[in-house]
């Protein structure tokens, strides 16, 4: 969450400036799965970036460098003096005219180190006096950045990041996550001063708002705990010490006073509804301080999980925001989400190849998460373009755009577009692992063949994504537009065209297309099926064929 943001408002269609600002939007949202809970083994940790209705952010990469005498600078004054090696990494940063500083959002280095930041908290008064911040101190600016030029793994991540509040203090409360190929960090800063960082256990999970969340420490536990000096006495002085039945401090709840906001607590619950829900119960309780960490309710969790996660509006319970009486419920999936980002870190992968991005561009609800594997030093040009206002060359605007329009109403719109994306993501998610086995190869064998490979993994696939909008955001406007001129008994839900040979194969059929019949032919063991392009069955478009997402529903 940024503490100082411009607000930009686009005029291009009437419908994009429809959007739902319900609840806070300048706030954001963490995901952790451990290792062991994980369907495929891997640490994940994620964040959405909620900031304001319309609000570009761009890719761009930072090459390493050997430079003498560099600094990190941000524009509240903070500078940090850098290595004479920094590591090459790529971040997601905010469009130059924001006006506020960087703010890399999540950044993924050469070592394989990701870093997701930051979701802002706040303590309660009193710790604010015990423990004020530094105006030209640490800023979610440039937190990810600093981290990802500067670490190799991730506890050297929380060394540099703890260090630089111990030099130079901390202009705001941080929650921030870090991890590698083998663990996984996560930090809070609680004031100017103060902080507790905590290594993430293997079997558990979180899901958490814009709340301090670490429960008990033992700072003489250095192998899990990182703890600033004059913590507990700071607590102390200030009378905010709340223990366990073990006596051992309670951070999150100590510099909290025992209190947290409707707002983000009812995501910690949302998210434990959905992992846990044999822990987090049918009903939200205000006054529950509900944990940071807990072993989920299934065996394992998928991708699509915490997916779901980010696209959470507490549908089925009673706090569904489209329920009556229920719009002020601040939701985990909101409008004012630029961009979501899932990180996976493999064990059994090359360092640098180790982390894949799923990112979502204009936020999960209605977007896609799509992979960006590490390693990636040429970023397609649509992702670092910079578009304030509506550019058909940017890839933010490219699914921003139909973000919007599905914004317009829900109920008629959010499932047609969501089962579009959500189709594409299981052919992604089906791939992956064919995908990183062949670069793993490739890496031992031919290096530069790697580089290139995950170059032109990005760049094809959010070309064909790219495409692909273009047919979503025309089938999607047209009904917009038709319903506008509908009484409301007669406007129809959308129902999206999707490709067939992507929605088929993600079914297990292989497809062939038969050119003097015009016509494709879907084959599953003995099942065979003709799709006819010259009927009503199906449309070309661009040289794909499109049919009705019922009709695969049927196969």
């Amino acid at each position: 969450m940024k503490k100082h943001v411009t607000r930009l408002f686009v005029s291009c269609l009437a419908a994009f400036l429809l959007f739902n600002s319900v609840g806070s939007a300048l706030a954001c949202t963490g995901v952790y799965v451990g290792k062991d809970v994980s369907a495929d083994g891997s640490i994940i940790i994620g964040r959405c970036e909620d900031i304001g209705a319309v609000y570009d952010k761009l890719q761009t990469y930072v090459p390493a460098s050997d430079e003498a005498d560099r600094t990190m600078d941000d524009i509240n004054g903070f500078s940090y003096p850098l290595p004479a090696h920094t590591y090459g990494y790529t971040q997601m940063e905010d469009h130059p005219d924001a006006g506020d500083g960087l703010y890399a959002a999540v950044c993924v280095n050469e070592k394989g180190v990701a870093i997701t930041g930051t979701v802002t908290a706040y303590g309660c008064d009193a710790w604010g006096e015990a423990d004020p911040f530094v105006e030209e101190g640490l800023r979610e600016a440039v937190i990810p950045c600093l981290a990802a030029a500067t670490a190799a793994t991730a506890k050297e991540a929380v060394d540099v990041l703890t260090k630089a509040v111990d030099t130079y203090g901390s202009e705001s409360g941080h929650i921030v996550m870090m991890a590698d190929q083998n663990e996984a960090w996560i930090l809070e800063v609680y004031g100017g001063k103060n902080y507790v960082a905590m290594k993430l256990p293997d079997d558990q999970v979180a899901v958490f708002g814009n709340q301090f969340m670490i429960g008990a420490i033992d700072p003489k536990d250095t192998e899990n705990f990182v703890v600033s000096k004059g913590f507990v006495e700071t607590l102390e002085k200030a009378e905010l010490v709340k223990k366990d039945k073990d006596g051992k401090v309670l951070a999150a709840q100590s510099v909290c006073d025992g209190e947290r906001g409707d707002g983000s607590n009812l995501r910690n619950w949302g998210g434990m509804h959905l992992l846990a829900p044999s822990l987090a119960g049918d009903e939200y309780n205000t006054d529950t301080f509900y944990p940071l960490l807990y072993k989920p309710d299934a065996e394992k969790v998928t991708l699509q999980d915490v997916f779901e996660v980010y696209r959470c509006r507490y549908e089925g319970t009673p706090y569904d925001l489209s329920l009556e009486g229920q719009e002020g419920n601040r939701a985990i999936a909101v409008s004012g989400t630029p961009d979501t980002h899932v990180i996976q870190l493999f064990a059994d992968m090359p360092a640098a190849y180790s982390a894949v991005t799923w990112l979502a561009l204009a936020g999960g609800e209605h977007s896609v998460f799509f992979p960006e594997i590490s390693g990636t030093t040429q970023l397609p040009e649509s992702l670092s373009l910079a578009a304030e206002s509506y550019d058909p060359d940017s890839a933010y605007w490219a699914f921003k755009r139909i973000c919007g329009l599905a914004d317009v109403n829900r109920e008629l719109y959010s499932k047609g577009v969501q089962d579009f994306w959500m189709l594409q993501e299981e052919v992604y998610i089906a791939q992956i692992d064919e995908q990183l086995a062949q670069l793993k190869a490739l890496a031992e064998s031919d290096p530069d063949g790697a580089a290139e490979y995950v170059n032109k993994h990005l760049a094809d696939n959010l070309d064909d994504l790219t495409k692909k909008s273009e047919v979503l955001f025309g089938e999607l406007l047209t009904l917009v537009n038709r319903n506008a001129g509908y009484a409301a008994n007669r406007a129809k839900a959308f129902e999206p065209s999707v490709p067939l040979r992507t929605a088929a194969e993600a079914k297990g059929y292989t497809v062939t297309w038969d050119a003097a019949a015009k016509a494709v032919t879907l084959t599953k063991g003995s099942t065979t099926k003709t799709v006819s392009t010259t009927g009503s069955e199906a449309v070309v478009i661009n040289g794909v064929t499109y049919v009705p997402y019922s009709f695969m529903k049927e196969l």
